[in-house]
This record gives structure tokens, C-alpha cells and sequence, in this order.
């Protein structure tokens, strides 16, 4: 949870969305480690036979580790979790101002799917809806 406000100092998770989601069998969490240090992390949850997609549901790089290709690492994670699971489509949001995820997304082979307002609080703003689809 530190670590999710340190990257998300606005709008991190509460302790309850973390309980809830790491006690859920669909739901796993990759972390690149550098040293011990966690670097960054992924958390993906699988909506296999419902939505029937991967879905990315945080993504996060820590400041120090920044534009050094350790998003490109997850969202390569993501991937290979939708392969895996014989999913035919990884789906996941960022903030319209945060350009460099965008940047991040359309690098790995997302398409922007759609843009929705209001999506995002603390403060209220667009979100910027990418797919991944083999």
C-alpha cells in the first residue's frame, strides 16, 4: 500500500480494495524487484467466462525506476498471462494527462478502445481505455 501511494500519491487504493483483491483466486500480482527493492507491480484480474479479458487493474513503476522500460516488463507480464489463460483480449485505463503511459500502451500494442469521462477521482478526469486483442 506505500508503495501504491507513493506512485499514486492522489488516488491510491485503499487497505480494503488491496484485502479484497489479494483474496481473490482470480486476481494475481507480479512485482519486478531490483535488490529487494520493489521497482514496480502489476495487478491483473482475470474475468474469464464473464468479460472474458485480462484486465490490467494497477500498474505502477516506482519514481526512482521510471523510464526504464520496467512498465513495457508488466505490461509484457499482462500478456503473458492472457496467453496463457487463452484470453483473446487484455484491457486496461490511464489518466488522460498521464501521456506516458499512453505512450506505454500504444509501444506494446494496445489501441485506445475508447475515452470516458469522469472515470478517474482525486481529481476528477477522462480515462484513456486501451485493448489488447490477438
Amino acid at each position: 500500500m506505500a508503495f501504491d501511494k507513493l506512485c499514486f500519491p492522489t488516488d491510491f487504493w485503499k487497505e480494503d480494495d488491496w484485502r479484497d483483491l489479494l483474496s481473490d483466486e482470480r486476481a494475481f500480482y507480479y512485482a519486478l524487484l531490483d535488490d529487494g527493492r520493489l521497482a514496480g507491480d502489476v495487478f491483473l484480474y482475470n474475468w474469464q467466462g464473464e468479460n472474458d479479458y485480462i484486465k490490467i487493474m494497477n500498474l505502477a513503476v516506482h519514481p526512482d525506476y521510471r523510464r526504464q522500460g520496467l512498465a513495457q516488463k508488466l505490461l509484457a507480464k499482462a500478456a503473458e498471462e492472457m496467453e496463457r489463460t487463452d484470453m483473446k483480449r487484455c484491457c486496461g485505463e490511464t489518466r488522460a494527462s498521464n501521456t506516458a503511459m499512453q505512450k506505454v500502451f500504444e509501444g506494446c500494442g494496445y489501441q485506445l478502445s475508447r475515452v470516458e469521462e469522469n472515470y478517474f477521482e482525486n481529481p476528477s478526469e477522462a480515462a484513456y481505455k486501451y485493448v489488447l486483442a490477438r
